[in-house]
């Protein structure tokens, strides 16, 4: 029979592994789409575990899928990346930015909560199950390209997947995003809405500007054709997801010079769209907007980022009471903010959530992350892979 000591001890253990590791990741100065070494450290980490790693590299970029199976059951993935973001202005740090440091119960470094501390929680989480494990698989996808462009990371798992079967794809995947705003665990993201940039590039004639007549101002046209975009009505969105916008980003007519009309201009937009959209919807109707006897454009688009959802179901009440048991608290179902891999995991046989860390200090100088609540993350994890993964009747 367990003592309650017992479990303090195994508790404390798991947290103490997850801070050791968080610490670990966190030296590898991994700025995307270099691992520098990190990948390495986690391949052979796994596979010391007993997990079957396959590493898909493709244009250098390295990703790896680590699977291990204890038995018939359901396929329980955990997602996320190892690069980070340039750590910025090394002397506004407060310890530096790739040394792991403790200062004050407070972990700092780059990538610590987006999201070198989700993956070390969760590698943490699974050694310390590996001998109750008896029944179905857990499969971890690292990648090391999230940051970046995101053409040669996930995707390509997810390629390589998608080609062996769907027996080989997960059927629940965890990915380990700061999701968490104020508090550890008061949100979890349940989709993301859709991303789709564009850039138009308006032509018209160059000339002087005291002779107009002789020219065809494109910034002119530019601005006829940006406020055809900004006249656009779009959904308010639901309880769940919020309503579709467009965002102009840039309108550039080149080197200014203020005695020339400018022969061309760029307007670059994207748009944040929720699930009542598609991309190939939401072309159609741009393309509609902007056609014109009067102005000669052509566009081009950019990293198109499908949206996904998921309606709150066994998965998600799993997590959430696995929050509840540690922190105390019920979680927010959300899918606000930016984009994430998610979108290349979900599918009709997949289903995909997020949760990690706080995101209060992602991306900013002095990233951190609370001990306590890397090693609450860890316990977390712990419980919803038990779910998936352990039999005990």
């Amino acid at each position: 029979m367990t003592s309650v000591c017992d479990v303090e001890l195994n508790n404390l253990s798991l947290k103490n592994k997850a801070i050791e590791l968080t610490q670990h990741l966190v030296r590898f100065p991994s700025i995307t789409p270099d691992d520098a070494g990190s990948f390495d450290y986690v391949y052979q980490y796994l596979k010391g575990l007993g997990f079957t790693c396959q590493e898909v590299t493709k244009h250098g970029v390295r990703n790896l899928i680590a699977t291990q199976t204890f038995g018939q059951g359901k396929t329980f993935a955990f997602a996320g990346h190892l690069d980070v973001v340039p750590a910025g202005p090394t002397e506004l740090w407060t310890s530096p930015p790739f040394a792991g440091n403790i200062i004050s119960e407070r972990l700092y470094g780059r990538g610590v909560a987006d999201m070198k501390g989700g993956i070390a929680c969760f590698i943490a989480a699974v050694e310390g199950l590996l001998s109750q494990c008896n029944k179905g698989k857990i499969m971890l996808l690292i990648t090391c390209d999230e940051e970046g462009e995101a053409e040669h990371g996930t995707s390509c798992i997810m390629d390589t997947l998608n080609a062996l079967g769907t027996a080989y794809l997960p059927d629940y995947c965890l990915v380990g995003e700061p999701s968490s705003k104020s508090q550890l665990g008061d949100t979890v993201k349940i989709g993301r809405r859709g991303s789709l940039s564009g850039h138009v590039r308006v032509f018209g004639q160059q000339g002087h500007v005291a002779y107009p007549h002789n020219c065809q101002n494109a910034a002119h046209s530019a601005i006829v054709l940006s406020q055809r975009l900004l006249a656009l009505e779009w959904d308010n969105g639901s309880i769940t997801m919020p309503g579709t916008s467009l965002q102009i980003t840039q309108l550039n007519s080149g080197e200014f010079v203020d005695n020339t009309v400018p022969g061309t201009t760029d307007i670059c937009f994207n748009i944040r769209y929720s699930s009542l959209h598609s991309e190939h919807s939401l072309k159609q109707l741009i393309k509609k907007a902007l056609r014109s006897d009067d102005v000669r454009f052509e566009i081009e688009w950019q990293r198109p980022c499908a949206p996904y959802f998921n309606q709150a179901n066994k998965f998600v009440n799993t997590l959430n009471s696995a929050i509840e048991n540690t922190v105390g608290i019920k979680p927010i179902l959300t899918t606000d903010g930016g984009t994430s891999d998610g979108r290349f995991i979900a599918s009709r046989h997949t289903e995909v959530i997020e949760f990690g860390l706080r995101n209060d200090n992602i991306h900013q100088v002095n990233e951190s992350a609370s001990l306590s609540d890397i090693g609450d993350l860890a316990m977390i994890y712990k419980q919803v892979i038990a779910a998936f993964c352990v039999d005990e009747r």
